[in-house]
């Protein structure tokens, strides 16, 4: 079976209606010690499909600074989030509040050893639904998109993503991939619209869940996207 990480939500869970939306990932500028980029100043709040967008909350800084520092390479972190996001209701122990590096206590066996993943989502009646942001990063290129999407662990015969098309955000080319459920058992992107790029010997998957209708997920997706930074690992080995 794919090996669904520990912080993700139970399989079937988007599928039964928690309605997810998945992060894409657009790199921006950079954060951090080593070669530390300036970003264009976040703005208050920006609203689409009437989902508010506010500055992320210096825990999710944090979180992203943390994760850079345990993984040693770059992760891309948003300074927009929909508003009320909160953390996702973990499995096995495994407890963050946006982002965490696999092996922290109950994140992962050794088979995630290098990942990174995430997640966070909000259910207030500022957004359409529950929102679900799910994000992930792997210690080497996967070329693969199904293994990028659904992990390090052995794929199902069956597992398949669609492919969407390409996006260019801050001149890194992305791809489209939509995840069905059917045919991603226990992917924490079960029913999201995924950007999956490679950068730098490293491979991102960012998706907002698909709620209503793919056109809506993929502009979430790129409102994300502009708002996203790289943040380096402060003391690189």
């Amino acid at each position: 079976l794919t090996a669904a990480w520990p912080g993700a939500p139970r399989a079937g869970r988007c599928a039964r209606g928690v309605v997810a939306v998945l992060v894409a990932v657009g790199v921006l500028g950079g954060c951090g010690a080593a070669g530390a980029q300036k970003v264009a100043r976040t703005p208050a709040s920006t609203t689409v499909n009437f989902v508010r967008f506010v500055a992320a909350s210096a825990t999710v800084r944090n979180e992203c600074q943390q994760t850079a520092d345990t993984v040693q390479y770059a992760v891309p972190c948003p300074t927009m989030l929909p508003i009320g996001m909160e953390p996702t209701a973990g499995n096995h122990g495994c407890h963050f509040y946006f982002v965490a590096a696999a092996g922290i206590p109950g994140c992962g066996g050794a088979i995630w050893r290098g990942w990174f993943f995430g997640s966070i989502m909000v259910d207030s009646p500022y957004t359409a639904g529950v929102q679900h942001l799910v994000l992930q990063g792997t210690p080497r290129v996967v070329s693969n998109p199904v293994q990028a999407i659904d992990g390090p662990g052995k794929l199902l015969p069956s597992a398949r993503v669609k492919s969407l098309g390409v996006a260019k955000v801050g001149g890194i080319t992305m791809h489209w991939y939509f995840v069905a459920p059917n045919l991603n058992y226990e992917s924490a992107f079960q029913q999201h619209l995924v950007l999956v790029w490679t950068a730098s010997g490293h491979t991102y998957a960012y998706g907002f869940h698909v709620v209503d209708r793919l056109a809506d997920a993929r502009a979430l997706d790129l409102e994300l996207a502009r708002h996203l930074v790289l943040v380096k690992p402060l003391n690189a080995h």
